[in-house]
């Protein structure tokens, strides 16, 4: 699966750069974006930053100090 921006014009999807002449014909799903709601926190330079956070957020206490000896429970 790949990603392509693009716009809306006169009710056709238009990619704002050229795609594969191979992708022709291809069927697709469109997402369109709700570009008004913006998030206050700064966006990370790379994905290190924002993934160390999502797991930050995520980590629960389980009381098991090596999981990786418990995994089969």
């Amino acid at each position: 699966m790949i990603s392509v921006k693009g716009r809306i014009k006169n009710g056709v999807a238009r990619p704002l750069k050229p795609v594969m002449k191979s992708d022709e014909g291809r069927n697709v799903i469109i997402t369109f974006i709700d570009e008004s709601v913006r998030t206050t926190t700064a966006k990370p330079t790379n994905g290190t930053k924002s993934l160390e956070a999502l797991i930050a957020e995520c980590e629960v206490d389980t009381g098991i100090s090596d999981l990786a000896s418990q995994h089969d429970h």
